[in-house]
């Protein structure tokens, strides 16, 4: 099958030879979608898409053509698993990724754009996250609001395992059982997941996608973080005893009022839940978001205790009672409508409130409602036993200092 010089497809797909591409192209083609396979071997495509009916297959070249389509998803890459300089990566994920826009601009109404996860991460200096970063910058300057980002987690479709695993794809299900338990671990994108966001022809131009399996659906997931948070909370109101009443006594002498400050949050499904910390506040100061109270209401023992956290502690009542999880969105007043508003549309309270949190870590507080809960939303996407180890020791070791108190107005 080889394309005509000029066509009209519904699909233009980029590194067609690749994982993704192969297990895609079939869905689209099933789904009655004209496609047109491109690769840098036109000759291997065609035994890999042979009799398959509305899949033309044609080599980079022939974009050079006048060709139409209204979607062009690029998936051509040089990934991590490849060996190469950064300018080798630069060379492929850039300069080859910019010369896709060019042909697109003139023939297509969407750009999908396709990257792992990886690359949402500033702090991932592999030169594959590095080159993915600099081309989603150039694309976004070169196809505007025909953009469609998307990001994806460990690709998997029949088979869950790649070369490396691949013998535990014939294993049945002892194999879908190591791959439940690796989900948890890692965020996976099943095939399905990225066939069904290509298949609407709605979307909303340069918004972040991020298309992972919802492991807040996964039993192994809920109960492995469930055990934990037991864990955790008993340790704390047990072995921690005597630094509890040292703290007790320390607050109690600094200033009058309760040792322990109870107050109404938003949790999970935004049902109301009481929440408990140590006491760091002046007796009778507003109720309202931390940022809005003045700092000047903060006690000289509180003070110390916002700063290493330990006000948190009490809340190892509400990780033993279900309320909140170690680590999700921290839980806002009602008052805060703003926040609640843009979480509520981000699906994020489908999530429990967290002692600590990714936004946390990234110094994003409730002053900043709404980027606030878009951190919360990538979050719930990228959430993962071993992401909440990652938020888990970064915040013991200082990173995220909570929500700041607003400053005296005289300074």
């Amino acid at each position: 099958m080889i394309a005509e010089t000029t066509n009209h497809y519904d699909f233009i797909i980029t590194g067609a030879s690749g994982n993704i591409g192969r297990h895609l192209i079939p869905i689209l083609a099933k789904n009655g979608r004209k496609v047109l396979a491109v690769s840098r071997n036109s000759a291997s495509l065609r035994m890999l898409y042979a009799g398959l009916e509305g899949v033309d297959v044609a080599d980079y070249e022939f974009l050079a053509n006048q060709q139409i389509c209204h979607t062009l998803v690029h998936l051509a890459v040089r990934n991590n698993n490849q060996s190469g300089s950064l300018n080798d990566f630069i060379r492929d994920n850039v300069d080859f990724s910019t010369w896709i826009c060019a042909q697109f601009n003139r023939m297509g109404q969407r750009f999908v754009n396709i990257a792992s996860i990886q690359s949402l991460d500033d702090a991932n200096t592999s030169y594959y996250a590095i080159s993915k970063r600099i081309a989603q910058q150039c694309v976004k300057d070169i196809i505007g609001d025909k953009l469609d980002n998307v990001y994806i987690g460990y690709f998997h479709g029949k088979s869950y395992f790649g070369k490396r695993l691949s013998p535990l794809n014939s294993a049945g299900i002892v194999g879908k059982y190591i791959f439940d338990v690796f989900k948890i671990i890692k965020p996976s994108t099943s095939l399905g997941i990225i066939a069904d966001h290509l298949l609407k022809l709605d979307f909303t131009p340069n918004k972040i996608y991020i298309l992972t399996d919802d492991l807040l659906k996964s039993s192994a997931y809920r109960y492995a973080v469930r055990a934990t948070d037991i864990i955790v909370s008993i340790s704390i109101l047990l072995l921690l005893i005597p630094f509890l009443i040292i703290i007790y006594a320390l607050i109690r002498i600094d200033s009058p009022g309760p040792v322990v400050f109870a107050q109404a949050r938003v949790g999970k499904h935004q049902a109301l839940f009481t929440l408990y910390k140590f006491r760091t506040m002046k007796r009778d100061t507003i109720a309202a978001g931390t940022h809005e109270v003045s700092v000047s209401a903060v006690t000289r023992v509180g003070r110390f205790l916002r700063k290493t956290k330990l006000d948190e502690l009490p809340q190892a009542i509400n990780l033993l009672r279900g309320e909140m999880t170690l680590v999700g969105p921290r839980p806002c007043l009602p008052v805060q409508e703003e926040l609640i508003n843009a979480r509520s549309v981000l699906g994020v309270y489908t999530m429990k409130p967290g002692i600590t949190g990714y936004a946390q870590i990234r110094d994003i507080d409730m002053s900043r409602p709404q980027e606030l809960a878009n951190s919360d939303h990538i979050y719930m996407k990228l959430q993962s036993l071993s992401l909440n180890l990652k938020i888990i020791l970064l915040t013991a070791f200082g990173r995220g200092r909570g929500d700041k108190v607003a400053l005296p107005k005289d300074l």
